[in-house]
């Protein structure tokens, strides 16, 4: 941030104060720890994402509505290069962790119907969704925890 109090943070010294935060908070212990294990829950999410590539999802990947199709391919990218990057405890990995979750929490709330047709799908996405929730809010915590 600036040494002036007074001046008003811009866009770029705004990037670089919450990537420092990251990185020092990914020096931490506990967050280490912590972002393992965020490597393996997301490492999962893409092999599952995988699976349903490769037709072993509820349905064959060719029939399936071109909306899972497209979040197939675009969160097994995702979550594997997230689970490389916090496995390596790198700000990149927490960074691409926060896109994935932030872009599901989108797509699950505001286009839900392009996502969920039955009534157990709905269930399954909000299951999903609170998990990423407490994700986050424990990363959040171990974020703001200065020891």
């Amino acid at each position: 941030m600036s040494s002036n109090p007074t001046e008003t943070p811009t866009s770029s010294n705004s990037i670089k104060y919450w990537w420092s935060a990251l990185k020092e908070a990914s020096d931490r212990p506990w967050m280490g720890v912590y972002l393992r294990i965020l490597a393996i829950i997301f490492a999962y999410g893409g092999l599952v994402h995988i699976a349903n590539i490769a037709g072993f999802g509820e349905m064959p990947w060719n029939q399936m509505p071109l909306t899972w199709q497209v979040g197939d391919i675009a969160y097994a990218i995702l979550d594997i290069v997230a689970a490389i990057g916090l496995w390596k405890r790198t700000v990149w990995g927490a960074v691409c962790m926060l896109c994935a979750v932030l872009s599901q929490f989108v797509i699950y709330t505001v286009f839900l119907d392009y996502f969920a047709f039955t009534l157990e799908q709905r269930q399954t996405i909000y299951i999903l969704l609170i998990e990423e929730g407490i994700l986050i809010l424990i990363f959040s915590g171990l974020l703001l925890v200065k020891k």
